[in-house]
């Protein structure tokens, strides 16, 4: 993960520990790791729910590593407004970006919207497993962008939280999102 965090301080030209520091081990936050397993359904079931296990959305954090199985089952949106299959590959990590990079980086970095589908037909049987390590940075950092040569350059200055002159901590953007979440019914219950 610390190698990660310091390929995007380097990319965006500010000091290689810049992220290191904000996600620190000792410090409070809300990394976590969550074990996923999705039955394979039937096709009647599938249908019931609209093909979908998770419906589209993007997570909370940095970045999240995706330690899975090589079933296809990952969508990705892509700029056309197209769910495109995220192929697994042996040996690998997924990584998909998340809000706090995208409001620390001031949208230049953008969240992968995703979402779970049922698998292709040939491989639709199989129970699809993965690990899932979500990073986040520390509660108190604030979410306000970064400031970066790069982003300086490119105009990326603002995210939506400055914008409202609102400047979030990753603890209350947690709170308002997870808020948010539980409002909503996200995937219909199969009966």
């Amino acid at each position: 993960m610390v190698k990660l965090l310091r390929l995007f301080a380097l990319l965006l030209e500010v000091d290689e520990d810049f992220f290191v520091k904000d996600h620190a081990y000792d410090d409070f936050g809300e990394d976590h790791l969550r074990y996923m397993h999705y039955a394979a359904r039937s096709a009647e079931e599938n249908a019931k729910v609209g093909e979908l296990y998770t419906p589209g959305h993007t997570d909370l954090g940095s970045v999240t590593l995706l330690f899975r199985q090589p079933v296809a089952a990952l969508q990705i949106l892509n700029n056309e407004g197209e769910w495109k299959w995220v192929k697994p590959q042996d040996a690998t990590i997924t990584i998909n970006t998340c809000d706090a990079l995208t409001a620390l980086t001031g949208g230049y970095v953008k969240s992968s919207v995703h979402r779970v589908r049922t698998p292709p037909s040939d491989q639709a049987h199989i129970d699809r497993l993965g690990v899932l390590y979500f990073a986040r940075p520390n509660n108190h950092v604030i979410l306000d962008p970064i400031k970066s040569p790069v982003l300086d350059r490119l105009g990326h200055t603002e995210n939506d939280f400055t914008k409202l002159d609102q400047h979030l901590t990753m603890q209350e953007w947690v709170t308002a999102r997870q808020t948010q979440q539980q409002r909503r019914t996200h995937t219909p219950e199969i009966k």
